[in-house]
């Protein structure tokens, strides 16, 4: 019995960790940083930056990367959004809804970014097999980045460039 106990409170102090790491911001964006970040303005007028969940986008000299940016401002730019995410670093990482449309969603069915584990913690398990999903749809259609014959992604443009 105290065992049962014991893991039912463990899971409820867990529960509630995770739910302390949980935010909702909305707001207008109001720059396009990067094909996979948005600068945005609450209510307050205080400004964030926050990284799309799940996905990463070619670097701004990186072959599609303006092609990345460009498509992220079609879809955001000065439109007003919901953001809900996890934990606490800077820049946040969030699932970014605009009219109810999962931004990151639409990034990858045009090819735009990739799909990226490591940015996923926003993401249910089911969200995240819909992205690795829409993303081998893009790679197969030969959509956006995915036009070119090996494309390269962004974390490992980034590794070589450092070395």
């Amino acid at each position: 019995m105290r065992s049962l106990f014991r893991r039912a409170l463990g899971l409820m102090l867990l529960c509630s960790a995770t739910m302390a790491g949980a935010w909702t911001l909305q707001g207008q964006v109001m720059a396009v940083v990067s094909g996979d970040t948005l600068r945005i303005r609450d209510e307050k007028k205080v400004q964030h930056t926050v990284r799309l969940a799940g996905v990463d986008a070619p670097e701004k000299f990186q072959a599609h990367g303006q092609r990345s940016l460009d498509a992220l401002r079609e879809l955001a730019f000065q439109k007003y959004v919901t953001v809900e995410g996890v934990g606490s670093g800077s820049p946040r990482i969030g699932r970014v809804r605009v009219e109810g449309r999962d931004i990151s969603m639409e990034q990858l069915q045009r090819g735009a970014v990739w799909y990226d584990k490591s940015r996923a913690q926003a993401l249910s398990e089911p969200e995240r097999q819909a992205y690795a999903a829409a993303q081998e749809e893009a790679r197969l259609a030969r959509v956006g980045l995915w036009r070119d014959k090996q494309p390269i992604p962004p974390w490992e443009y980034r590794a070589g460039r450092r070395k």
